[in-house]
């Protein structure tokens, strides 16, 4: 079966017919759609980046020797793994590279309450957690360091130089 396009007689005042140019223009108008808007930017809720400026401090700390206020950052629950003159005292006498920043690679909150920040340092990196408590953000070492934290100062500095992390 053959179809036979019909053809309206309708024509363009120059003369020449405008069904073609008026089908152009409908296709064209019907298979663009509509024009896409810019993206708005993505921005992170003011918890996060308030979460987010804690772990910055606190990096800022680790990483220019200020182990005293580093720990005052951290929640009663993190500080019970080592008293806060025995993590200075750890610091000191094994002290860490100082001068190297940390860099916050990526920001999750994981509930209202709850940020966690995923850093590297050098060839070294980890995750955090930032937790809202008491009205404040308090900074959470990761589980890795609690854990070595539990071992008491005398080990832990033993179990560092033989690994060669003192400078």
């Amino acid at each position: 079966m053959e179809r036979t396009l019909l053809r309206a007689p309708n024509r363009h005042p120059t003369g020449r017919a405008a069904a073609p140019a008026l089908l152009t223009a409908a296709l064209l108008t019907a298979c663009s759609g509509p024009t896409p808007q810019p993206a708005a930017p993505v921005t992170p809720p003011t918890q996060t980046l308030a979460a987010e400026a804690l772990a910055r401090q606190e990096f800022g700390l680790l990483a220019g020797g200020g182990w005293a206020q580093a720990w005052q950052l951290w929640p009663p629950d993190a500080q019970q793994a080592i008293s806060q003159g025995d993590f200075v005292r750890l610091n000191t006498e094994c002290r860490p590279l100082l001068g190297l920043p940390y860099v916050i690679d990526r920001s999750t909150k994981t509930d209202p309450d709850t940020v966690r920040v995923d850093w590297h340092r050098a060839e070294l990196a980890g995750s955090s957690t930032v937790v809202h408590r008491d009205g404040r953000w308090q900074f959470t070492p990761d589980a890795a360091a609690l854990t070595d934290y539990r071992l008491g100062v005398d080990r832990l500095v033993e179990r560092r130089k033989a690994a060669g992390s003192c400078h």
